[in-house]
């Protein structure tokens, strides 16, 4: 069973944060601002989703339950791998691939859950 909504809920909360890592890395060349334009977007991002998963509890992760057994550690398992994979054999890759890695590591496993209310 595919959630459509929390998958797509994770997915557009790592796109904002990927989005601004990259529009700061093209905008300046200055760690300082590149670093604290993205610990401002992880910032708000973090915060809206407070906000927004008190009010609605179906996009808690604690209430979350994984429809596929074991899903999230095989994927990680294999994102680690490609990660690997690519650090150890390109010479060069963008600053980005490691954020990407992550948000895959979350994003996909997120779509694969259902809603279950703890009492």
């Amino acid at each position: 069973m595919i959630d459509w909504k929390y998958g797509t809920y994770i997915t557009i909360s790592w796109l904002i944060i990927l989005s601004t890592f990259t529009i700061a890395k093209g905008l300046t060349n200055n760690f300082g601002w590149y670093f604290l334009a993205s610990f401002l977007a992880i910032l708000i991002v973090l915060a809206a989703s407070y906000f927004y998963e008190h009010k609605h509890p179906q996009f808690q992760d604690k209430n979350r339950l994984a429809t596929v057994r074991y899903f999230r550690g095989f994927w990680v398992l294999f994102i680690f791998i490609i990660y690997l994979v690519v650090a150890l054999t390109a010479s060069h890759f963008s600053d980005l691939f490691f954020l990407i890695c992550l948000s895959l590591g979350q994003a996909v496993p997120a779509f694969f859950t259902k809603y279950q209310l703890n009492s």
